[in-house]
C-alpha cells in the first residue's frame, strides 16, 4: 500500500537548496531527507521550469521609466521598433544568402551526381 506524504513548501524548497547548494546527487539528497528520488526529482523539474518561465518572461517584458510622458514613450517604442525592423532586415538577408547557397550546393550535388554515371 502506498502512502501520498504531503511536504511542506519550506520542507521542498530547503531540499532544493541542498541539492543546488551542494555537489550531492538527487538520490543522495533524498536518502538524507527520507524522501523517495522521484520526489525530489519532480520539484527540481517545476523549479527549473518555472525558473525558466520567469527568465523569459523577464526578457521580453520592457522596462517603462517611471514618470514617463506620451511623447517620450512614443519616441522610445519607435527607437525599439526601428531596432526591431534593422534585426528583421538582417535576419531576412542572411535567410536570402543561406537560400542561394543552398541552391548552388544543390546544383553542384547534381553536376557531380551525373559526372560519376
Amino acid at each position: 500500500m502506498r502512502v501520498c506524504r504531503r511536504y511542506s513548501e519550506q520542507f521542498k524548497s530547503d531540499a532544493l537548496t541542498l541539492l543546488l547548494e551542494s555537489d550531492a546527487s538527487i538520490p543522495q539528497v533524498a536518502d538524507r531527507l527520507g524522501v523517495s528520488s522521484w520526489t525530489i526529482r519532480s520539484w527540481y523539474k517545476v523549479h527549473m521550469a518555472k525558473r525558466s518561465a520567469k527568465k523569459t518572461r523577464s526578457s521580453t517584458t520592457l522596462p517603462i521609466p517611471p514618470n514617463e510622458s506620451d511623447a517620450d514613450r512614443v519616441e522610445r517604442l519607435e527607437r525599439e521598433l526601428s531596432v526591431a525592423n534593422n534585426d528583421l532586415s538582417t535576419a531576412n538577408k542572411r535567410i536570402e544568402s543561406l537560400e542561394m547557397d543552398r541552391a548552388i550546393l544543390k546544383k553542384a550535388a547534381a553536376f557531380f551526381a551525373k559526372e560519376s554515371e
